[in-house]
């Protein structure tokens, strides 16, 4: 049914298999499918799911241009009087989505690090252990209460 139409549609193209598409040079189907495979049997998933820092990466990217723009739609209300309201509403909206697709791009460097910690774990936890020791043991216990549940 519709369910596992969804669930195939979200393991074939799961945005992790970016790390196995640059990595191992597979299709994105096949890293899709590969990472989803690793993460399920790892007992990651649990983890992903409770993360924040992505949203918090969202929240940033949306929070500092909406200052940007408070801040700039006060300055031109103040300086400009005979300006059209129209052109101050078009420079805001250009100015929010310029300073959001800024940040965004920022912001991806780090959530692909936060991306790829996860697929080291499920790929290969010893490594992770001896880099991120902090991580390794918070992922390990998380999924150890998740394959106890």
């Amino acid at each position: 049914g519709f369910e596992s139409r969804m669930k195939a549609f979200i393991t074939n193209h799961y945005d992790l298999g970016l790390c196995h598409v640059a990595a191992y040079h597979k299709s994105y189907q096949k890293g899709s499918n590969d990472v989803m495979a690793l993460v399920n049997a790892s007992g990651v998933l649990r983890a992903m799911n409770d993360d924040i820092s992505f949203h918090m990466c969202s929240s940033i990217s949306k929070s500092i241009p909406c200052i940007i723009v408070l801040m700039m739609g006060q300055t031109l209300a103040r300086r400009s009087s005979g300006l059209d309201h129209n052109l101050v509403c078009k420079i805001m909206v250009v100015t929010f989505v310029i300073c959001f697709l800024i940040l965004q791009t920022m912001m991806e460097p780090l959530r692909a690090s936060i991306k790829a910690i996860y697929v080291s774990f499920a790929q290969h936890p010893q490594s992770l252990s001896q880099a991120f020791p902090l991580l390794y043991h918070r992922l390990s216990r998380v999924a150890l209460d998740n394959s106890s549940e």
